[in-house]
């Protein structure tokens, strides 16, 4: 009888191990769950398995060991603690292949069509290559016109307008007073490419402008009938439009020069990150030609040019001074620009005109 227990127990020993070796095995490079002995007849394989033991047991033990197959191998696999090691090795198993398939076939963000390479940006990770040439783009407007900013925020407008678009309109309205188109078509080419497709409303919105009140130290006010809301941003765009217009109105004018022989001196300020620069206009004619003098003081070191359509005068200095120039022998109706440029810094263009 001792022979016979003793006999069970070591086919019973051998059993398990042969479960726990089986549902360990990575032999093909992944786990094989229990269910894979479905592959064959149930009913023989079971049937061998109960004789292998029952052969050697008791009939009267028989019965109490219940060695039915698929519930013996759940309760002897909880027992030894195994289900957890398996999980383990097959979540192992499973985050080493999506690693795997990442690496071979990475994914696409959804702006993409196809895989690029982005360029480190120091300790911290990844820039996008979009995101930087955005981020050029919108440096590229500003840096121009940064150091003369500080004037712009004087302006007289009914709210105030971000300093990137006070930077873009200061561009545009310097290619705008370069021009000789009419005070109207100056505003719309100033303001054009902030609206595409929008000319029509545009011209229609400058006309309103244009027959707004004048500003002279009291803010701006707005068209009949407009009503802004606190910021820029949350404006509508034909509000955006009119505010935008009328900033340039108040640019466009901030660097126009206009003086006569009835009002033949003109003194103008401009103020700037690095101190206030003060321009004096000085208008005179003779029987034969007439003669334009322009006296700068600089903050600091730079130069001005002052040119005609067929003359042209400069002066430069290191440090922050006085500078003078003058041109003769030109027609009183001819257009006249003054370029001021500080030392490192891009340049800052006015209209000069002459009137009778």
């Amino acid at each position: 009888m001792n022979d016979d227990s003793d006999t069970l127990q070591r086919n019973l020993l051998e059993l398990l191990q042969d479960l726990v070796a089986f549902t360990t095995s990575d032999d093909s490079g992944v786990v094989r769950p229990v269910t894979e002995w479905n592959d064959e007849p149930h009913d023989a394989r079971s049937n061998a398995l109960d004789l292998s033991i029952l052969q050697d047991a008791p009939s009267a033990n028989a019965g109490h060991l219940k060695l039915n197959t698929p519930s013996f191998k759940g309760e002897t696999l909880l027992k030894l603690g195994e289900i957890p090691a398996v999980q383990d090795r097959f979540h192992a198993l499973l985050k080493h292949r999506l690693q795997t398939e990442i690496q071979r076939n990475p994914p696409l963000f959804p702006w993409e069509s196809e895989i690029h390479d982005y360029e480190t940006e120091g300790a911290y990770g990844i820039a996008s290559a979009a995101v930087t040439a955005a981020s050029d783009t919108l440096e590229a407007q500003r840096v121009p016109a940064q150091v003369w900013l500080n004037q712009l925020k004087t302006l007289n407008l009914p709210i105030p307008l971000p300093e990137n678009l006070l930077g873009q309109l200061l561009e545009r309205c310097q290619e705008a007073v370069q021009s000789s188109l009419l005070e109207g078509a100056k505003l719309v080419k100033a303001v054009e490419d902030l609206f595409p497709g929008q000319a029509q409303a545009l011209n229609q919105l400058a006309g309103m402008v244009m027959t707004s009140p004048a500003r002279s130290g009291a803010v701006a006010s707005p068209p009949p009938g407009t009503n802004y809301p606190p910021n820029y941003e949350s404006a509508v765009p034909a509000q955006q439009m009119v505010l935008s217009l009328l900033a340039a109105r108040e640019i466009i004018a901030a660097l126009t020069l206009t003086i006569s022989l009835s009002q033949p001196k003109l003194e103008r300020q401009w103020l700037t990150d690095l101190g206030a620069l003060s321009l004096e206009a000085d208008y005179a004619a003779e029987a034969a030609s007439a003669r334009l003098r322009i006296q700068a003081t600089l903050p600091c070191g730079g130069r001005f040019t002052l040119q005609g359509e067929h003359v042209q005068a400069s002066a430069q200095r290191s440090t922050a001074g006085n500078l003078s120039v003058e041109l003769f022998d030109f027609q009183p109706h001819e257009s006249h620009m003054l370029e001021v440029c500080f030392d490192g810094q891009e340049p800052l263009m006015f209209a000069i005109r002459i009137t009778d």
